[in-house]
C-alpha cells in the first residue's frame, strides 16, 4: 500500500506527493469524494481511498514537533 499526500489542487487536478518525495498529478475526480488539500491517500494499485488514521497521526506528529519548537525557542 503506497501512502500519497494530496499537496495541492489546481483547476481539477491533484498533486500528490510520494513517499519518496516526488510527485504525481491526478484528476480530483478520480480521488475520493471529500479529498482536499493536506489529505492522507492509500493507493493498493487500483484504488484510492482516504486514510483518515494515518492523516491524524501525521497531524499530532506536526503539532507534537511544533510544541518542542516553541519550547525550545522560549528557552533561549
Amino acid at each position: 500500500m503506497i501512502k500519497l499526500i494530496v499537496d495541492r489542487i489546481e483547476e481539477g487536478i491533484a498533486v500528490l506527493e510520494k513517499e519518496d518525495l516526488t510527485h504525481i498529478s491526478i484528476n480530483l475526480s478520480d480521488l475520493p469524494k471529500g479529498t482536499k488539500e493536506g489529505c492522507v491517500l492509500s493507493f493498493d494499485g487500483t484504488t484510492y481511498v482516504l486514510d483518515l488514521d494515518e492523516e491524524e497521526r501525521r497531524r499530532k506528529r506536526i503539532l507534537e514537533m511544533q510544541n518542542l519548537i516553541l519550547k525550545k525557542a522560549k528557552k533561549d
